[in-house]
């Protein structure tokens, strides 16, 4: 019987958000028979102000970006249906055209600024933006000024005005569900990848290939245009506009709403906004100082549930037995793709950091085919190196070119574009998506721009079939469903060689790759690379040297920046200068 119980609870939970929808249909048509105005007006703001923590969560949650100035977006949609209606102009398309606009345009410009910085510097250049528009419409004394203005008419459409309570709830409810199942698609769409692949790590999504402050850009806009949508919707609630509605405080709410919900979960916000202002009515109704019981209340849940409400339903709706996941096909594993010939040359490549020549004047060369192996003592500037070839780290001098053509000040992603990737020394995959999710992300930033907002990513065979191939060819092919997470070390590593054979590179940077590989993991990964060499052009950084002896068609040394000797393997190993400087031996 406790079976049955335990076995049956987590698919009632399942029905929680079919629940939580019924309900906000079911009590407004109750509180409308019974002619309960104070039940419609908080059920109203409920979802009004679930449809803008929508909106913040597609950046805070999914983004990454924590923008304390959204209210900035909600007010301007206020003042999108307040200040037309003073002109006359109630019609509610024009009220949500120019609300979209505003808030488009303010969000392009404000969003093009903060986004040049990250962390507290773009917490607070977003709360700047807000701040100062506060002021704006603080000094616009024609439209009420630090007062505010009543609304002079309600958004309408036909017979349909926005200010009566039933059309302006269900008006509301449309738009929601709307916004609901829109964003669930556009976040399972190849945008909603790149956008969550860029908060988890940027920098490797850049390696990739996607030039991700475009993509972090578009996502704010978006967002700023729904909070406009909500804005308008407000005005008519209140029927009262006010710069108030931009202060940092409503920011603050809108940020608790969907941290209270869940961050990066559809119905997150909806969850966050009905508890946040259910709980602040029931408390009203008990005690004037209801701000001293719902603040702590609100750190408590942050704390005890870091994935809010919806993480908390997510975690007890879990299988006790995890579904097996779909086998890729097995067979012969393919053979890479070919492309064509490519050479990279470095000369003279120079790295200063302040006294120190973490490269000092190295010059060598790359070609399909061959395997260059860079070996050297720690602090060496091995990494420095390959992350110059990246275009992760602007050199001081020297050049770089790629089939003739000079690529020193190219950026990194159209390097990347360009065929020339690379691996990380410390591992660098996307742990919270699968191996397959991974993989398909390297294949999207080669198949033009991921603009592409509603078809799942994970329905495309254009994006599936050959990142399964590249699990294959790197034996990870019975992992492909697996979060990347909770991949062994040296499975990880084969990841990270996946990403990037996946989408036909012509040449590798490979930064030790058999790094904390157990025996067995090397040898397999030096019979991948034995595999690769006829097919690319490969820069091989590694301690492991007997992988570098078995490996290399030929070998440069690096100590202290400076290139001591490059040479065959035969020629390396019997170096006097490199066995006293590296190998360790006795002359």
């Amino acid at each position: 019987m406790s079976f049955a119980t335990s076995a049956t609870r987590p698919s009632l939970l399942r029905w929680i958000p079919a629940v939580v929808i019924a309900a906000l249909i079911l009590l407004p048509a109750h509180a409308i028979v019974m002619e309960n105005a104070f039940t419609l007006a908080l059920m109203s703001r409920i979802v009004i102000l679930a449809i803008a923590a929508v909106a913040l969560n597609l950046v805070l949650g999914y983004g990454g970006m924590v923008s304390f100035g959204h209210a900035l977006f909600l007010g301007l949609g206020v003042y999108s249906a307040a200040i037309p209606a003073v002109h006359g102009v109630e019609n509610v398309l024009a009220h949500l055209l120019i609300a979209v606009l505003a808030c488009g345009l303010i969000g392009l410009i404000t969003g093009a600024i903060a986004l040049r910085t990250q962390g507290i510097a773009f917490i607070m250049i977003t709360l700047a933006f807000a701040q100062m528009f506060y002021f704006v419409f603080v000094s616009l004394s024609p439209y009420g000024g630090d007062d505010g203005m009543r609304l002079a008419g309600g958004s309408q459409l036909a017979a349909i005005n926005l200010t009566h309570p039933t059309w302006l709830y269900a008006t509301s409810l449309a738009i929601l569900l709307l916004s609901l199942y829109g964003m669930r698609r556009l976040v399972s769409s190849r945008f909603g990848m790149v956008l969550q692949g860029s908060r988890i790590n940027d920098t490797r999504m850049r390696a990739l290939g996607f030039a991700t402050a475009r993509y972090r850009l578009a996502a704010y806009v978006i967002s700023a245009m729904l909070c406009g949508v909500a804005g308008v919707l407000y005005a008519n609630l209140t029927q009262f506009a006010a710069p108030s509605y931009m202060s940092w405080a409503m920011s603050g709410e809108l940020i608790v709403m969907v941290v209270l919900g869940g961050m990066g979960s559809i119905m997150g916000p909806l969850y966050g906004a009905a508890a946040l202002l259910l709980t602040e009515e029931a408390l009203k109704s008990v005690t004037e100082h209801w701000m001293l019981i719902l603040g702590p209340a609100i750190v408590a849940m942050a704390v005890l549930g870091r994935h809010g409400i919806a993480g908390l339903l997510a975690a007890r709706t879990q299988p006790h037995t995890a579904a097996s996941a779909p086998k890729v096909a097995a067979g012969e594993r393919p053979a890479p793709c070919a492309s064509r010939p490519a050479r990279l040359v470095v000369k003279n490549l120079v790295k200063r950091y302040g006294g120190l020549l973490a490269t000092d004047h190295v010059g060598l060369e790359l070609e399909t085919g061959r395997i260059h192996v860079v070996i050297g003592p720690n602090g060496a500037g091995k990494s420095t190196l390959i992350g110059q070839l990246s275009g992760e780290i602007p050199p001081d001098s020297g050049s770089i070119e790629m089939d003739g053509r000079d690529i020193t000040r190219m950026p990194v992603h159209l390097r990347s574009l360009a065929g020339l990737k690379r691996s990380y020394q410390i591992t660098s995959v996307l742990p919270q998506f699968t191996a397959l999710e991974n993989v398909m992300l390297a294949l999207q930033a080669h198949q033009g721009h991921s603009f592409r907002f509603w078809q799942p990513a994970h329905q495309q065979d254009a994006l599936l079939q050959p990142a399964l191939a590249a699990l294959q060819e790197v034996g990870l092919q019975n992992h492909a469903h697996t979060p990347a997470g909770t991949l062994a070390h040296g499975q990880q590593r084969q990841l990270e060689l996946a990403m990037v054979l996946a989408v036909q590179p012509r040449v590798l940077l490979l930064d030790e790759p058999m790094a904390g590989m157990s025996l067995a993991e090397s040898r397999d990964m030096t019979q991948i690379l034995q595999r690769l060499r006829p097919h690319y052009a490969i820069l091989l950084v590694e301690h492991d040297m007997e992988a570098v002896f078995s490996l290399a068609d030929q070998i440069s040394v690096l100590v202290y920046g400076r290139c001591i000797a490059s040479g065959s393997p035969e020629e390396i190993r019997n170096n006097e200068e490199v066995r006293q400087a590296y190998l360790g031996e006795e002359a």
